[in-house]
């Protein structure tokens, strides 16, 4: 119960690079002007993906994304300065709100309430144009 009154009273999402940016390197370090962290285990990352899925619905854009970014493709690491690492490797193609997004997540699950001030992204092609927005949460399963 504690865990949903965070969410209704912090949850939400932040944009991290109010600019498109480019992911033209194998690795992209972006240093943080605020901290973020995780109110639930299941908090992600999303990248702006709409160049490069052309998909007019959501189960073309699944198909086609498989295709676009496959496995382990893309990938990021925050990091604390406090020397705390979690590394978002479950990348997932989403159609959010007529949106195509590639979140990230970590497999094994996030501690909230860890402060991250540094996003490292890996990318194995560029991707141009996007921007990230950091969701501080995922919805509990006893609400799904």
């Amino acid at each position: 119960m504690l865990t949903l009154l965070k969410i209704l009273l912090f949850g939400g999402a932040v944009l991290l690079t109010p600019k498109p940016i480019d992911l033209v390197d194998t690795t992209t370090i972006i240093q943080l002007t605020e901290p973020i962290s995780a109110i639930t285990e299941n908090a992600s990352l999303t990248l702006d993906i709409a160049e490069y899925i052309s998909a007019d619905n959501e189960e073309a854009a699944t198909t086609e994304f498989l295709k676009a970014f496959p496995d382990a493709c893309v990938s990021a690491m925050l990091h604390s300065k406090f020397g705390v690492s979690v590394y978002l490797d479950n990348a997932e193609g989403q159609w959010r709100d007529g949106k195509k997004l590639l979140r990230l997540s970590a497999t094994t699950g996030m501690d909230a309430g860890i402060n991250f001030t540094r996003v490292e992204l890996h990318v194995c092609k560029e991707i141009r144009h996007t921007t990230l927005t950091w969701h501080n949460y995922d919805k509990p399963s006893f609400l799904h």
